[in-house]
């Protein structure tokens, strides 16, 4: 399997169904939906905007626990070796893949696994170590600052944490973390990247299993991927 730059055309489940037709007021709803809904404080940026400097939503700065420190910067330099040693830029710039060998080096490093708790067999990150990792590798290689954080962020990995069931999490994750590179689908032909025209539908065949019919025009990751998030409609019962 050799690994190119994250994102490829993909390409069709099925031939796809009736594009839903949704006016800007309906797709902006579910734009709007989709946003965090538990913000206990002001946005520091948005009363910013409005002329008033809120200090005290930003400082003191919280600081990290002591075991988060010592996991991530351990990380962060056998990364900055690998980086420095393993990675080509200007090779996977010219030949427009990711060599095999480097991405078998980060599954050993345990790249996949970063924002995975270290139960799954994940380094169990913070957020502020997996994005310097992410900064530092992507210094290197924006195309492999692309496949980790695809992986991780929009891929299998982060939905499963949030919203997978144990049982998927004790099948999937420990995966996720090591060998399973997991791509994400979204884009379609003239709808773009708005969720609330998706024409795609999963359909249920049994109790456990979809029936995919649809079109995604690019698939971030799909050419080394080994599990898929595809963004699609299901019934409403």
């Amino acid at each position: 399997m050799s690994a190119t730059q994250p994102a490829q055309p993909a390409q069709p489940v099925q031939p796809g169904g009736t594009q839903p037709k949704v006016t800007e007021r309906e797709a902006r709803q579910v734009a709007e939906a989709a946003r965090e809904q538990d913000w206990r404080k002001p946005s520091f940026a948005k009363e910013l905007f409005l002329g008033r400097f809120r200090l005290d939503l930003i400082h003191p700065h919280p600081l990290p626990a002591d075991e988060d420190v010592r996991r991530g910067e351990a990380f962060l330099a056998r990364l900055r070796a690998f980086c420095e040693t393993e990675i080509d830029g200007a090779r996977i710039e010219r030949e427009a893949r990711i060599p095999d060998e480097t991405v078998r080096g980060l599954k050993e490093l345990g790249a996949l696994g970063m924002k995975i708790d270290p139960k799954y067999g994940g380094l169990g990150l913070t957020q502020v170590y997996y994005n310097k990792a992410l900064a530092l590798v992507g210094s290197v290689s924006p195309a492999i600052g692309a496949l980790l954080s695809a992986h991780q962020s929009i891929g299998v990995p982060q939905p499963l944490k949030m919203f997978g069931t144990q049982e998927q999490k004790d099948a999937y994750l420990p995966r996720c973390a090591t060998t399973a590179i997991s791509a994400f689908l979204l884009t379609e032909p003239d709808v773009g990247s708005d969720p609330a025209r998706l024409a795609t539908t999963a359909v249920p065949d049994g109790d456990d299993a979809y029936v995919l019919d649809g079109v995604k025009l690019w698939t971030t990751n799909g050419v080394v991927a080994d599990l898929l998030v595809v963004m699609a409609r299901v019934p409403k019962s």
